[in-house]
C-alpha cells in the first residue's frame, strides 16, 4: 500500500487565511498594498500546533497562539510595528482571519523530520 512507507506527523496543521480587515489594512499603509483577498491567500502561511483531542483542546490552543500567530501573518507584510493592530485582542485575530484546522500530516519526503532552530 502507499501508505506503508509514509510518515505521520504526531501534529496538527492551522492554515491562517487572511479576511476584509486585513486586506484593508494593507491598502492603508504608508505604501499601500493593493491585493485581493484570493491573491493574498494564494499562498497561507501554515503552522503545525499539538495534537488535540476535542474541540475544547483545540480552541486552547488557538487562543494560547493566536497572539503569535497574527504578529508573523503582519511581520510577513510590514515590519513596522507602530502601523500594526492590537496583536493581543482574540476578537481582533478572527475578525482578520480565518484559521483552517487539518488533523492528519503526513510526510511524503523522504527520510525523518528535521528539526533545526532558525
Amino acid at each position: 500500500m502507499a501508505s506503508e512507507k509514509l510518515q505521520t506527523i504526531n501534529r496538527a496543521v492551522l492554515i491562517v487565511k487572511a479576511k476584509e480587515p486585513l486586506r484593508q489594512w494593507l491598502h492603508n499603509l504608508p505604501d499601500g498594498i493593493d491585493m485581493t483577498l484570493d491573491e493574498i491567500n494564494r499562498d497561507c502561511t501554515t503552522y503545525l500546533v499539538p495534537e488535540y483531542g476535542t474541540q475544547d483542546e483545540l480552541s486552547r490552543i488557538i487562543k494560547d497562539s493566536f497572539k503569535k500567530i497574527f504578529e508573523l501573518e503582519l511581520e510577513s507584510w510590514w515590519l513596522k510595528t507602530s502601523d500594526w493592530p492590537d496583536t493581543s485582542d482574540y476578537d481582533l485575530f478572527r475578525k482578520w482571519f480565518d484559521v483552517e484546522v487539518h488533523s492528519l500530516v503526513l510526510d511524503l519526503a523522504p527520510g525523518h523530520v528535521k528539526l533545526e532552530d532558525f
